[in-house]
């Protein structure tokens, strides 16, 4: 086998991202745009030592699962599928990771949880402007890449994100603004950011610069025209040679400097650096799950860790006598204590600080503690806090992750320090990609 090679083959499976998986003489080759079950003429760009690449040339046996005319932008790359073999393959993938982990069948996984529609739910876009060849260019990153491909249609984001994008990149060009380049660490404009709220009233806009430019108070004016609905335009500047999207200093050049969002009937002001759900309507889904799993009553007290702007906590306190939501990022905390105000909750309390601290400190003052929600960011928890928890006698743990492998990895501990575990439920938050969320109860045995 060599690069460049062509062969014949049947799709049998995929990997954890997606890629259709071909086996020539036993020896697997990964390729994308496939569906299993194809028959599929491609050629070989890539070998290693245990597995190679190919391009898929030609379809010989196409599936009734592949869907026509939808472009992959901004991660989208699973838009080739139906959206039922996209569940499919997002149930299957973690009951993968939990074999691989925790032992074949050792823990149920559950149908994932789809959404009714699987197009434009993303509420906020961020993205990347670029100047090449005297050409403005809005759309993604290529992949592996800082190189950006234009588009005009992303069939993930909220559609008038796409007419807003258009509109941008024409204003951009028309009025020959400066654009920031990453080569030379000059020019000013990196990213415009969108946002939205869920019943499309209220609408962010967000321009990430270098540093400000000549035009930017006529471009702020042309924007708010072009759409009523723009209560928000917001200035991040980011003068670093660096990957991060923001800096550290915003000013509002526009109206207010948040938008206000409701989910599950609790208000939430969002700022252009809050962290928000992207889907609203399968963030009701995976909460309501999380709060069903736990089997709350009344009488509960429970503590929600990495609580960010306070979304589950409150969520959580309708159900419950108290709640505690911990956080390490002070802006968030006040996010959340303002959340609480404005929607007049008066059981639930943010606290700041490293949440096994936090923890310990309410059970040294003789807290009950009935549930901890755990909704950690994609490297999982660390083990000292799980081992922390396990110590202080926490009785039920939900856990809310947006990766299978470290919620597996996390399962694993938590079976060695005595808890049993309960079924896993995927919840698909981001249709058209390969990302899947999963919530799972861990019980004391």
């Amino acid at each position: 086998m060599q690069k460049n090679e062509i062969f014949t083959g049947k799709v049998i499976d995929y990997t954890h991202d997606g890629l259709g998986i071909v086996k020539i003489d036993n020896f697997p080759i990964f390729i994308e745009d496939v569906i299993e079950g194809e028959e599929v003429e491609f050629k070989i760009i890539k070998l290693k030592k245990n597995l190679g690449y190919g391009k898929v040339l030609k379809i010989i046996e196409k599936s009734s699962n592949r869907v026509e005319g939808i472009p992959k932008t901004s991660g989208a790359n699973l838009v080739h599928m139906s959206y039922e073999e996209q569940l499919r393959f997002k149930t299957k993938k973690v009951q993968n990771v939990m074999n691989k982990t925790l032992g074949q069948n050792s823990v149920e996984v559950l149908e994932t949880l789809g959404m009714k529609d699987g197009y434009h739910y993303r509420n906020k876009s961020v993205i990347p402007v670029q100047k090449v060849d005297n050409e403005v260019k809005m759309g993604y990153y290529k992949p592996r890449s800082h190189d950006v491909v234009n588009i005009e249609k992303c069939f993930i984001q909220y559609d008038e994100h796409n007419k807003l994008m258009n509109y941008t990149r024409d204003l951009i060009a028309e009025m020959n603004l400066s654009i920031y380049d990453e080569k030379t660490h000059k020019g000013a404009i990196r990213h415009i950011m969108f946002r939205t709220n869920s019943n499309k009233t209220e609408i962010m806009v967000g321009i990430i610069v270098n540093e400000k430019f000549p035009g930017l108070d006529k471009f702020v004016k042309k924007i708010t025209e072009f759409d009523s609905r723009i209560i928000s335009v917001m200035l991040n500047t980011n003068n670093k040679k660096t990957n991060v999207i923001f800096g550290d200093k915003t000013e509002n050049l526009y109206g207010k400097d948040y938008i206000t969002d409701t989910l599950g009937g609790i208000e939430f002001k969002i700022s252009l650096r809050s962290f928000y759900q992207v889907n609203p309507i399968q963030t009701e889904v995976l909460y309501s799950k999380a709060l069903e799993l736990a089997k709350l009553n009344q009488d509960d007290t429970i503590i929600d860790a990495y609580c960010g702007i306070g979304t589950i906590s409150l969520f959580a306190a309708q159900k419950v006598k108290k709640v505690y939501g911990i956080e390490i990022v002070e802006a968030a905390v006040l996010d959340a204590r303002e959340n609480a105000k404005n929607n007049n909750i008066t059981n639930v309390e943010f606290l700041l600080g490293k949440s096994e601290d936090v923890i310990k400190d309410l059970i040294s003052k003789d807290v009950q503690i009935d549930a901890v929600i755990v909704d950690p960011p994609r490297k999982g928890c660390e083990e000292s806090f799980l081992r922390d928890l396990a110590s202080m006698g926490i009785e039920k743990i939900v856990y809310v992750s947006c990766n299978p492998a470290t919620l597996a990895r996390d399962m694993e501990i938590m079976r060695g320090l005595g808890y049993k575990l309960g079924a896993v439920q995927p919840v698909d938050m981001f249709p058209g990609t390969y990302h899947v969320e999963a919530v799972s109860l861990l019980v004391k045995e």
